[in-house]
């Protein structure tokens, strides 16, 4: 876990995503990221950014959604220091994957981006529900080949896999998703037996799109500290890219341990990727 200092704006593409536990416009969450100096970011759980990040970074944030289907309190957001172009539609062969993926648009918030240091990015800031899809909405729904093998439900993350899969003829160009996806592979080791968290990293793979941390770190890298407990080792935040920007990474690792669990900033440490431009 490192201290990222000043970059070289010269030759290195940032991307910083975090679960900032609902930080507000005082938390420390901002002086943190500001020093870290991503080009593009993407959070999760915010409540309120303060005007010294809004004046280096437009931005675009949406309530997510709760399990009862009303706003949460906190939102997810896209940061980029540049502007932001379209919204992307995230499409399917199905309606009802639409609709579902409709329902939770503040849980993935899908924008084109413009960075001024960097190429044009399709962006996916991801803050993956712990719940399940409610099953009486799938009542008489065939969801063969949505579901994972081993886990009785559909979770809005296989729903956007199921989209990233239907559009995968875009997937040569710039794309990051990222974020809270609420999987980790220590969660198959839980008693009852896997659930499908390798599986389903396993899914993206076949898709082509590289998970960061791993790819550079080479090993699972713990990212979220449990607040009962303090347990740490389980790695529920990621960072998806495709191969045009894999092929790209220099280097992907977390945050400092002791600036964020220490100063109380959130159970979750931020996941740094720099690219060569």
């Amino acid at each position: 876990m490192v201290e990222y200092k000043i970059k070289s704006m010269d030759n290195i593409f940032r991307i910083v995503t975090w679960n900032c536990r609902r930080a507000t416009i005082v938390s420390g969450v901002w002086d943190y990221l500001l020093e870290m100096d991503p080009d593009v970011t993407l959070l999760q759980e915010v409540s309120s950014i303060p005007e010294k990040v809004c004046s280096v970074y437009e931005y675009q944030m949406r309530r997510a959604t709760s399990k009862a289907g009303s706003p949460q309190r906190f939102s997810t957001a896209l940061l980029v220091k540049g502007r932001i172009g379209n919204q992307l539609i995230l499409p399917s062969h199905a309606k009802w994957i639409e609709e579902e993926l409709q329902r939770f648009s503040g849980n993935l918030v899908a924008l084109e981006l413009l960075p001024n240091n960097g190429p044009p990015i399709k962006a996916v800031s991801v803050h993956g529900p712990a719940w399940p899809v409610d099953r009486k909405r799938l009542s008489g729904i065939d969801v063969t080949g949505v579901r994972l093998t081993q886990n009785r439900d559909v979770w809005l993350m296989d729903l956007l896999w199921m989209s990233l899969k239907y559009q995968r003829s875009d997937l040569d160009q710039p794309w990051i998703i990222a974020g809270d996806f609420n999987l980790s592979e220590t969660f198959d080791l839980w008693p009852g037996g896997p659930r499908g968290n390798r599986e389903y990293l396993d899914r993206m793979r076949e898709l082509g799109l590289i998970e960061c941390l791993r790819q550079s770190k080479g090993i699972l890298t713990p990212t979220f500290r449990n607040p009962r407990g303090g347990e740490f080792k389980h790695q529920i935040d990621h960072v998806f890219v495709s191969p045009v920007l894999a092929e790209r990474l220099v280097t992907c690792d977390t945050g400092s341990f002791d600036r964020v669990f220490n100063a109380g900033l959130s159970d979750h440490l931020p996941i740094v990727t720099d690219f060569r431009l």
